[in-house]
């Protein structure tokens, strides 16, 4: 019994031993950062990841992890709320995340702990919110959601540039108003829906009057080129009838000059049967002459 109490004895001081040894070791993971803590005291240097040694029930390692880590703040419709520049209370959610400054770890510890930076975080975030939404109507807080985000986001890097955290994202969502206000953008969207209407009908009606104008515009031409059409078919009819009288004028012309051609023929043909004729004697001025116009022989009178 002495042997079997003395071999328990042995083994729970090894045990013991094993179990400090091992105790005196803390491993620090990559997306750590560590402190040694002695007595309460910290020491000095922030302690990479990786495994580190401490005296056991003297010394602890603290870990702080640099993973982005978010909180969220809410603001109602009421009193907390922020003011529009038309002086409308608005609410909204905003989520922020932020993680430590790797080389601030100390500060963290010894200046400040979660709690003080939650609060400075909270009281900074209120304040941008609503300096932000200040700058802008109700009306235009959706529409420009995405630059109010991004004024609140470095606005609010830039208060808490002191302490020893890094802001990596922020959203805001939920915009909230007070049920009168819904109510007068029903209101409003009726009356605009209404305008639009209005607008549209007013569009309608002078398409139509154009429509209209244009037809009577194009009546009009059309009627203008069938008058200059029929005058100029009444101008060529005109013309053909002049040259058509122009043509006879001088066919007849023509056939007055043929006439008077024949004519002279028939008086020199008679001047040179006359001439056939002479004996030397006085040839009366009368020549006779046939029903078919030739000219009647007489009988040579005796010698």
């Amino acid at each position: 019994m002495k042997k079997i109490g003395k071999s328990v004895f042995a083994g729970a001081i090894a045990l013991f031993v094993l179990a400090v040894g091992i105790s005196a070791y803390d491993v620090v993971e990559p997306n750590e950062r560590g402190v040694m803590v002695t007595l309460g005291e910290v020491s000095s240097g922030v302690l990479e990841p990786g495994m580190h040694f401490h005296v056991p029930f003297i010394s602890r390692i603290q870990k702080y992890s640099i993973v982005p880590k978010g909180m969220n703040a809410n603001f109602s419709v009421g009193k907390d709320g922020a003011i529009t520049k038309d002086m409308q209370t608005v609410g909204s959610q905003v989520t922020v995340f932020y993680r430590y400054d790797d080389d601030r770890i100390m500060d963290v510890v010894t200046k400040y702990g979660d709690a003080i930076l939650e609060n400075a975080i909270t009281r900074s975030l209120v304040s941008c919110v609503k300096e932000a939404v200040g700058k802008y109507s109700i009306y235009e807080l959706v529409e420009n959601q995405d630059k109010i985000t991004t004024d609140v986001s470095k606005s609010l890097a830039a208060r808490l540039s002191e302490y020893p955290i890094e802001v990596t994202q922020l959203t805001i969502s939920n915009w909230d108003w007070s049920d009168d206000f819904d109510k007068n953008i029903k209101e409003t969207m009726n009356r605009t829906q209404q305008v639009r209407q209005a607008e549209q009908d007013l569009k309608l009606a002078e398409t139509n009057a154009q429509k209209q104008v244009a037809e009577a515009e194009a009546a009009k031409k059309a009627a203008e080129q069938t008058a200059e059409a029929d005058l100029m078919k009444a101008q060529k009819a005109a013309e053909a009838k002049r040259v058509e009288a122009d043509a006879l004028a001088y066919y007849n012309e023509k056939v007055a000059q043929n006439y008077n051609v024949e004519i002279k023929l028939k008086e020199l043909e008679i001047e040179l049967e006359k001439a056939k004729r002479w004996d030397g004697r006085q040839v009366p001025e009368y020549v006779p002459l046939t029903a078919a116009g030739g000219i009647v022989n007489l009988p040579e009178a005796k010698k």
